[in-house]
């Protein structure tokens, strides 16, 4: 009787020691969200009104947490920029609610350094949950700035996190805000991050702000990472994708943008082997009731800038719809691009697609619209391009996998056929590669930044002293009814 109580007894510490082997099947749940950029209230889009809003998402988070007590909320960066509430407050509002909606962990995205590492590290101050960063490094210690790795224990569950931002993630970085820390490729450290905490680990997640294909190509490489919960290309990926490497499988997960969405990852795990899966997208609606104390928290803010943000400065009986404008030209890249062309006496005006974050709903334009389309502090400024660098950048950006528009023009056309731009025309008439066109474009582009590297060739570079959004209000006070331009800039062969 004595060997069999101390077999008991035996049995049991291998069940609840930290670091031995799970002695039976346990369920855990992971919550996840990416790219929620500043969008801490409800929002309308051109087809959907009323999404998103954190009250709500947290009111979501606390429901399956009492359904599932061993759930980790994590989310894969870019929470700031977006809406004025950044513009004002630098992220103070975002980690407030961030906090308050209890989550565990995010990591650094791309536009979470827009205003510097400076102001980055002071907004993660005192903070209950986590950034956690492996591969942006302090440049003279060469530790990680933020939490490395960190293990969560769910109960008898002990997960590893690590994160990191991508290649392409810190591409998208200004120049400027790239000071401060020495950034490591995932590629060269994500192999030992997961050897070292499957150590210490049941399952290893790795948060990644890298985009979809960095994430799916990293998981056909490196071995030992159970899930990546990733971020930075906004897609909306409504069941887990599984990707071997070898006979070692890693479900990659993202929930699209905005905070629209809530990932739920449930799992079961067996001896620190994942047995079952299921995860989907889960919508965050206005039928979810707000959470007050995570509602107050925004409230606190909103109530700052309400006023200012709520003035009426024009109409849009249509709208501007930026739909399609990494594929092609849109109402609202072109408009914009117009507007900047006209405000520099320009021949050519170039936008980036990835500057316009929100459409132009239909209605009286306000202030807050303005500052929610256009957030970055970008100044227009102007640089002179010979014909032959014009056809160069033209080409060259056109071609970009599934990215034809991901710069938008005014008084330029071409054509795409066969993923190549061909008839490339300035003002009607095709380029002539001895004349010198100017080029009003805003300061991020014009410096090369997001790998727009073409443009630094570029000569006479001028500041106009204007920031972009400004530049808008001017055009607006002097058209204060904006009526959508005609598309078609871009032609696509075999459309219309």
């Amino acid at each position: 009787m004595r060997r069999l109580s101390n077999l008991l007894v035996a049995l049991s510490l291998a069940v609840s020691l930290p670091g031995m082997a799970i002695a039976q099947p346990i369920e855990i749940t992971i919550l996840h969200t990416n790219d929620t950029h500043d969008h801490l209230l409800p929002y309308d889009t051109r087809h959907h009104k009323n999404l998103g809003g954190i009250a709500r998402r947290s009111t979501l988070i606390k429901r399956l947490k009492a359904k599932h007590p061993r759930t980790l909320v994590l989310d894969a960066g870019d929470t700031f920029q977006g809406t004025p509430l950044f513009t004002f407050f630098n992220g103070a509002a975002d980690y407030d609610a961030l906090d308050r909606a209890g989550y565990d962990a995010t990591t650094v995205g791309n536009h979470d350094l827009d205003d510097g590492l400076e102001n980055l590290e002071k907004q993660d101050a005192h903070r209950h949950f986590k950034i956690i960063s492996t591969n942006l490094l302090d440049p003279a210690t060469h530790q990680p700035i933020f939490v490395g790795s960190t293990v969560y224990d769910l109960e008898g569950v002990k997960v590893g996190v690590f994160g990191v931002l991508g290649d392409d993630g810190l591409a998208a970085v200004a120049a400027k805000n790239q000071q401060g820390f020495l950034f490591v490729s995932p590629t060269k450290m994500a192999q030992a991050a997961a050897d070292d905490l499957r150590k210490r680990s049941d399952l290893v997640v790795m948060l990644s702000h890298s985009g979809l294909d960095e994430d799916l190509d990293l998981a056909k490489h490196v071995s030992g990472i159970d899930v990546i919960v990733g971020g930075h290309s906004h897609t909306k990926v409504e069941h887990p994708k599984v990707v071997a490497n070898g006979s070692w499988k890693t479900l990659v997960l993202q929930a699209f943008q905005w905070g629209e969405y809530l990932g739920e990852l449930d799992l079961t795990v067996d001896q620190g082997h994942i047995t079952r899966y299921a995860g989907n997208l889960l919508p965050v609606t206005a039928e979810l009731p707000e959470d007050p104390k995570v509602a107050e928290v925004v409230a606190k803010y909103e109530d700052q800038i309400a006023d200012r943000m709520n003035a009426v400065v024009g109409a849009a009986p249509n709208g501007l719809s930026g739909d399609g404008k990494y594929s092609r030209d849109s109402e609202l890249g072109d408009w914009t691009a117009d507007v900047m062309r006209s405000a520099a006496t320009a021949d050519i005006g170039v936008m980036n697609a990835g500057g316009l974050r929100a459409s132009l709903q239909p209605g009286p334009v306000k202030v807050g619209d303005i500052f929610s389309i256009y957030p970055f502090d970008n100044a227009l400024v102007t640089i002179d391009v010979d014909g032959q660098l014009l056809t160069q950048i033209v080409t060259t950006e056109a071609a970009k996998a599934h990215e034809a528009g991901a710069l938008q023009y005014s008084n330029l056309t071409f054509r795409m056929e066969k993923g190549q731009a061909t008839d490339i025309r300035v003002g009607g008439e095709p380029i002539d590669p001895a004349r010198t066109y100017r080029v009003a474009t805003i300061d991020y582009i014009a410096q090369g930044n997001d790998k727009h590297v073409l443009f630094t060739k570029g000569q006479h570079y001028q500041a106009t002293g204007q920031l972009l959004r400004d530049v808008v209000f001017a055009d607006i006070k002097s058209h204060p009814t904006i009526m959508p331009p005609a598309t078609g800039r871009i032609m696509i062969q075999g459309e219309p």
